[in-house]
């Protein structure tokens, strides 16, 4: 039993700090876990209210990445655009160019923000889908290569409730995404 009981120490001793280390990743990564864009290219941290579409491409057929929070009736939709075959315009031309696609609906509001010291232009509006009253957040920003136009519908019967907080959290995820 003498012999054994410097193992036990140890044993216990390995298992109490791989414990530690666990709770101590846990809580400074905030309950955060990484999506990858469909094609490999993207990541992104989600809070673990939100989980991939189960399906690729099921809310759109041409985007690159697709979320839902189910808890908060939020779906998130990613598109990106390689900013070569843009003949490199600016983001801001590139915000433009996607409000011009979006003129016919009530647009409530369009403006630049600061997330993470990285520069988003987000646009409001409100269009019905199959008769429901659905409010979209259109944002638009810019890693190294890329322009991302980033679809978020609000969907819930709560949409006015929560409002800042939600638009605080998609400015917060979409200031992790990178490159990869």
């Amino acid at each position: 039993m003498n012999k054994k009981l410097p193992l036990i120490i140890l044993t216990t001793t390995i298992i109490t700090a791989s414990a530690a280390v666990m709770i101590f990743k846990r809580k400074n990564n905030k309950g955060l876990f990484h999506i990858k864009s469909y094609d490999g290219k993207f990541d992104i941290a989600f809070s673990n209210e939100w989980r991939l579409s189960k399906v690729k491409n099921e809310l759109n057929e041409n985007s690159n990445l697709e979320a839902i929070n189910t808890k908060n009736g939020i779906c998130f939709i990613m598109f990106s655009k390689n900013k070569e075959e843009l003949n490199n315009i600016t983001l801001e031309e590139y915000n433009e160019n996607i409000l011009n696609s979006v003129k016919g609906e009530n647009i409530i509001s369009n403006k630049s923000v600061k997330a993470n010291d990285k520069e988003l232009y987000i646009t409001e509006f409100d269009s019905y889908y199959e008769n429901v009253l659905v409010h979209y957040l259109l944002y638009t920003l810019e890693t190294e290569n890329y322009y991302h136009q980033v679809m978020v519908a609000l969907i819930n019967n709560n949409i006015k409730n929560n409002h800042s907080k939600k638009i605080k959290d998609i400015n917060n995820i979409l200031s992790t995404i990178r490159e990869i």
